[in-house]
């Protein structure tokens, strides 16, 4: 399983919030580049970057700080937050990032047809943030604040074009309280083909070992290494 540290901005730093609350947030480290330094030495090669601004207002505030991200040789990176047009995914891949995380944008008129068009299905992540509601889950956009009342697993059956999909549990990011497990294996059991990448709540390697057990190839781990519940070489031991 590939592991991918998360890098969050918010205003220049490296942040994480608390279920998607952009009023609870604990910032990490005031300077990204040292962190994704720290990362790169300890052979995580490959970052989860979201622009935590541009998820909220629909900007990419943070776009300086990604450009000098992607000037640190042999680090790649899957980038989020704020992209809203194909001309803005067109860009970051002419950057230098390797896939483009794609959220709110999703659900506007036409723009996954425009993806369709322009994108290798593999350059794209669809960005899937999740809340259940009595029992069903519900894909949420606007930086995790509006419901989009798109059932998630209806959504997945219905867009088969894509490969990626990066599924959070709104409910359990940040919280420390572990991953989705049933909801994961849930949505593996009805798309076995598909890259579910896990997102949210990871707080043990105990986590990161069951992940690997229902067969996730790819979990990204954010809060669980800043407060120091995981180790870097823990991590690299799991992969």
């Amino acid at each position: 399983m590939i592991i991918l540290p998360a890098i969050d901005l918010k205003n220049g730093s490296c942040v994480r919030l608390l279920k998607g609350d952009f009023d609870n947030l604990t910032k990490y480290n005031n300077d990204p580049i040292n962190q994704a330094n720290i990362f790169l030495e300890n052979n995580f090669n490959y970052l989860h970057v979201v622009d935590l601004d541009g998820a909220q207002t629909g900007n990419q505030l943070n776009i300086a700080v990604i450009k000098e991200l992607l000037q640190i040789p042999n680090l790649r990176l899957q980038v989020g937050g704020g992209i809203r047009k194909i001309r803005d995914a067109l860009e970051m891949l002419e950057m230098g990032v390797s896939r483009i995380i794609i959220g709110t944008s999703i659900f506007s008129e036409g723009f996954l047809d425009g993806i369709k068009k322009n994108f290798d299905p593999h350059q794209i992540v669809l960005a899937l943030d999740f809340n259940e509601i009595k029992g069903t889950p519900y894909i949420f956009t606007h930086g995790w604040q509006d419901n989009s009342n798109v059932n998630l697993y209806d959504f997945i059956s219905d867009n088969s074009y894509f490969n990626n999909f990066l599924a959070t549990d709104i409910s359990l990011d940040g919280v420390m309280k572990g991953p989705s497990i049933n909801t994961y294996q849930k949505i593996l059991n009805m798309f076995p083909s598909i890259n579910l990448i896990a997102s949210g709540g990871i707080t043990s390697i105990e986590d990161v070992i069951e992940l690997r057990r229902i067969n996730i190839k790819e979990s990204i781990v954010g809060k669980a290494i800043y407060e120091k519940k995981i180790t870097l070489s823990e991590l690299n031991n799991a992969y």
